[in-house]
Formats: C-alpha cells, sequence, structure tokens
C-alpha cells in the first residue's frame, strides 16, 4: 500500500477514519487508542519504537517497546526501576549531612521491612548504624522516597552501604521492587572559622591586634564545632578534626599550654592528636578532655586550686588531673572566675576545686579546695560557665543554680545579693542548655525558646529595655539551639545557621559593620546562614560555619 502524507485525517461527517491494516502514515497523529507496535510509525524521531516523549495518547497502548521517560505513562507493565540516587552509588565526596533517597521511573507506594545503613570498611562487616521502617520514608513527589533523617552526622573516611530490600517499595499494583544496595564514601565539609569584635591579645587569630567589625576568616577549613557554654575570657580554644588543639590570645599565665607565657595572635598547637573538648575559662585558665576520658587543665591557679592538682601551682602546659572516667561531650566542662566543674560519665558532677567566697563550688560553705569534690546528685547532664555562679541541667530537664546571686542571675525572684551555696532549681522541667555571665544567665528549652535573666544593663536579655529581671523572661524569636555570654551580650545561634546578638556591641562584635547596641535580638553577619556553633571571647565572637567552598 502506498504511504499516505497527512496533517490530519477527517473521514465523512468529521469522524476519524479507520485505515487499513499496512498502512503508512506520516504527519501529524492523534489516537484515543492503538494497537501494535509502532513500527510502521514514522515522523517520530525513531521508527522502530513509540517515542513516549514525542507522542501523547489517551486509551489503551500495546507496543513492544517505547524510548522516552515515560512520566505521563500509567498503568503500563515495566518493572520499577531507579533514575537517580541519593548519594550516588560509589560517590566519594558526600556531605556528612547528606538525605538518603531514591528517584524511581514510575508510581511507588511502601511495601514492608527495613532499610538499613552500614559501615562496611576493611575488617568491618556491615556493621548497622541506622534503619529505616516504612514508617520512616516520606515520598516527596510521585516517584521519590526519602528515608528519614540521620540520627548523626556520617564520618569521613567511612564506606557507607544503604541497603534497601525489595518488599520495601512497590508499585501502584504490588509488584515489589528488585531492592539495591550500593556504597558511598562521607568527605568532611569545609569547616571555616570566622571572628569578629575586640582583638585584644590577638584574639581574632589575624597575626595582629586590629579590631574587626566585619567576619574575617581565621586559617584553616577542617576546624571543629565548639561544644561549650562559657563566660568571658581572653584566650582561645578549638580542635581541628584530626584531634588536634590549637589556642591564641593572652597568655600572661600559661594558659596557650606552651610551656610559656608569649601571647600569640595566630594558631598555635598545644601537644597531642586525641583531644575531645577544651574549654578556655575566665582568670586565664584551661580546662580539657582527651578521648580516653582522662582530664587536664593549665594555666593560672594561684591562691585558688582549681586544676585540681591539690596544690596552687601554675602550669603553662597541660597536666593531668585525677580520673579515666570524665566526660567528653558537650556541656560537660564549665567554669568562671577561679573556679571550675565537670561532669563524669556516670552523670556525677564534680568541682576542681578553686575559691569560693559565694558559694560557687556548690558545698553548701565558702572553703576553698584545691583538688576534686563532688556535687550532690548523679543525673547531671548539662553545665554552663558563669563569672561567680554556676549553672547546670539535668536529664530531667531541671534547672539548678548556685553561687553568687547578685543582680538577680541565679533566677529565684530574690533581692540582689542572695547568694547560694547550694544548688536551687530555677521553675521548670524542659531545660536544655543554660550559659552563665558575669552577671546574668541564659538558656534554651526543649520546644526551642529563649530566656534569661539578671543584669541587663546593654538590653542583653532581648526585652526591649534595660530592666534587671531576677526571673526568666522570653527573648523573641523560636528555633534557638544555643544562647551565650559574652561582655554584656548575648550571642544566640537558631536551628536554620542564623546567628543573633543582643546588646553591647562597641567593638563590631555583631560583624555588621557597626557599633550600634541591640536590646531586641538583630541578626549577625545579616544574610549569612550556616553557622554551627560559637565561642563568645569578650568583647568578640567566633563562629564556625559549614561551607562546601574552601
Amino acid at each position: 500500500m502506498s504511504t499516505i502524507n497527512v496533517t490530519n485525517i477527517k473521514g465523512k461527517g468529521g469522524a476519524s477514519p479507520n485505515l487499513p491494516d499496512g498502512a503508512n502514515v506520516t504527519g501529524v497523529l492523534t489516537a484515543t487508542s492503538f494497537v501494535g507496535s509502532g513500527a510502521n510509525l514514522t515522523g517520530l524521531a525513531n521508527t522502530d519504537f513509540i517515542n513516549a516523549e514525542q507522542v501523547t495518547v489517551v486509551g489503551i497502548v500495546t507496543a513492544n517497546s517505547y524510548r522516552g521517560d515515560g512520566s505521563s505513562l500509567t498503568g503500563v507493565g515495566e518493572s520499577i526501576g531507579p533514575w537517580y540516587y541519593n548519594p550516588d552509588v560509589n560517590d566519594t565526596a558526600v556531605t556528612v549531612d547528606t538525605g538518603i533517597g531514591i528517584t524511581f521511573n514510575k508510581l511507588v507506594n511502601m511495601g514492608s521491612g527495613t532499610a538499613t545503613l552500614k559501615i562496611v570498611n576493611a575488617g568491618v562487616a556491615g556493621t548497622t548504624i541506622q534503619s529505616w521502617g516504612i514508617s520512616s520514608v516520606t515520598q516527596p513527589t510521585v516517584t521519590d522516597i526519602t528515608l528519614g533523617a540521620l540520627v548523626s552526622d556520617l564520618l569521613i573516611n567511612q564506606t557507607y552501604q544503604v541497603d534497601i530490600p525489595g518488599p520495601f517499595i512497590v508499585d501502584s499494583v504490588g509488584t515489589n521492587y528488585a531492592g539495591t544496595a550500593y556504597t558511598f564514601t562521607a568527605q568532611d565539609p569545609v569547616r571555616k572559622l570566622w571572628a569578629t569584635g575586640s582583638n585584644n591579645a590577638g584574639r581574632l587569630g589575624q597575626n595582629n591586634t586590629t579590631d574587626y567589625s566585619s567576619p574575617v576568616q581565621i586559617p584553616g577549613v577542617t576546624w571543629v564545632d565548639y561544644n561549650f557554654e562559657t563566660c568571658r575570657q581572653e584566650h582561645v580554644m578549638t580542635r581541628k578534626t584530626d584531634g588536634t588543639l590549637w589556642a591564641w590570645g593572652q597568655n600572661q599565665g600559661g594558659q596557650l599550654g606552651q610551656g610559656n607565657t608569649t601571647q600569640r595572635s595566630s594558631p598555635v598547637q598545644i601537644p597531642g592528636t586525641t583531644w575531645a573538648l577544651a574549654v578556655p575559662l575566665t582568670s586565664d585558665f584551661t580546662i580539657a578532655t582527651k578521648t580516653d576520658g582522662t582530664l587536664w587543665g593549665w594555666g593560672v591557679q594561684a591562691h585558688a586550686g582549681m586544676l585540681g592538682q591539690n596544690n596552687t601551682t601554675e602550669y603553662n602546659s597541660p597536666v593531668q588531673t585525677p580520673g579515666t572516667t570524665w566526660r567528653t561531650t558537650a556541656g560537660s566542662i564549665s567554669g568562671g572566675y577561679r573556679w571550675a566543674t565537670a561532669i563524669k560519665t556516670d552523670g556525677t558532677l564534680w568541682s576542681l576545686g578553686g575559691q569560693n567566697p559565694q558559694g560557687e563550688l556548690g558545698q553548701n560553705n565558702r572553703t576553698a579546695y584545691s583538688s576534686a569534690v563532688q556535687i550532690p546528685g548523679t543525673t547531671w547532664n548539662y553545665v554552663g560557665g558563669g563569672n561567680l555562679h554556676a549553672c547546670a541541667v539535668k536529664t530531667d530537664g531541671t534547672l539548678w543554680m548556685w553561687g553568687n546571686g547578685n543582680q538577680g542571675k541565679l533566677g529565684q525572684n530574690e533581692p540582689a545579693n542572695a547568694d547560694k551555696s547550694s544548688p536551687v532549681q530555677v521553675p521548670g522541667t524542659t531545660w536544655s542548655k543554660v550559659s552563665g555571665g558575669e552577671n546574668n544567665t541564659v538558656a534554651t528549652k526543649t520546644d526551642g525558646t529563649a530566656w534569661a535573666w539578671g543584669y541587663n544593663t546593654d538590653g542583653q536579655l532581648g526585652q526591649n529595655n534595660v530592666v534587671t529581671y531576677s526571673s526568666p523572661v522570653q527573648i523573641p524569636g523560636t528555633n534557638w539551639s544555643q544562647l551565650s555570654n559574652g561582655d554584656n551580650n548575648v550571642i544566640g545561634l537558631k536551628t536554620d545557621g542564623t546567628l543573633w546578638g543582643l546588646g553591647r556591641n562597641s567593638n563590631g562584635t555583631f560583624g555588621n559593620n557597626d557599633v550600634v547596641a541591640h536590646s531586641s535580638p538583630v541578626q549577625i553577619n545579616a544574610g549569612e546562614t550556616g553557622y554551627t556553633s560559637f565561642m563568645t571571647v569578650g568583647k568578640a565572637l567566633l563562629a564556625q560555619q559549614l561551607d562546601q567552598t574552601p
């Protein structure tokens, strides 16, 4: 039969005609149904099979093959197949905070079974680190599935395997996915460290003493998040991903751990590669833990003994405090002016020693100690620094405070100077983190709210005034994850990775190229996100930022 060339075919009365078998049709084809392989159809960019990207067909389709993404086809009996993986198969550049999911070639539903994420490095036989049931899976679009959030970031230099069994995913007619198991490797993201504000003693790490009211980067891209709350100080301690510990700033008491008293305006390394947590404290000393659970201290302790050495000797390099079960996680160490506390793995809380004029060692007395003494209780979970007062949260969400009560900073709704030498509870049972300042206290709750009380001369309590409060008042905003005190200012981090400032900004601490104080929260380094932690250093601020750009 000869070829029929048409632009449009109309039968008698406008009805579609019936074409004889074997007819070759070129031009625009519109059909409610057709039967056959489509081998004789032309003008479809490929005469061997139907191009599903170019043909729109309403009705029943019977074909031996088709080409295209099939996104508009339903009820077609092809098997379930992945188009895209996240992370990609055998990818070696996966970020530590990645999501895990697959985009399929057709509509999918949840079936049954458990998906797993395993570590499969050499010598490790598939150690499962997280599992997902079908109730933990979401479908952002009709062809995408996303496993639930990771309970913790991936580790660098580890090979991971995603294992999704066949029955876990089914199509609309109940056909099982064949299943998959593939591996990928996580890379460490770029971890930048930024500084703003006063650069007294070189604490901004710029190899100078120039103040900066806009962020400047400290050299290096492997800095680890800060994981402590503490009061203001004049020196800096921070770790890198390789377990090394670095210091800079004031050093008149040997608090930089260099075996000398030389001031440093750029980072210098403290010996060792297994540091887990290091907290610089006021009165020029440092307390730190290693990954083996040992506790170390160095710096000024004259007439105090807050390094737990049963003496008042000053040390300009690390010395070990007795014990090997000290906790190494966030909120395990705090301190203030000539006192320090630390938590052990059994939940006990210890004052390491120091002066005790306002009862800040929590011993129900005002006696000085030069070795560790236990504060009553066995369920301590998080400690925050102060100056002459201490604060800590228990595992049941209760918040406790002791020491100097000047300016109402113990949150007891009592007159000024109401000192407490034993822990007293602040109302509430959903407290999460706490940080004591020189004359005020700030804390977060598990619902993401932020609270403050005490001295407020620069508006650092966020109440749009300068009124002193002796009971907690809420700081505006939600989704707060961390608060810390500086020099009459408060810095806050939100879960969206933004930083916020309150109070004094005399040296440009807030990074917005001004020195304006704020009595309500103002965003720091306006427009920047990706911050994961920060450290207040007197009138200066250091902030960690995850970034994929070196």
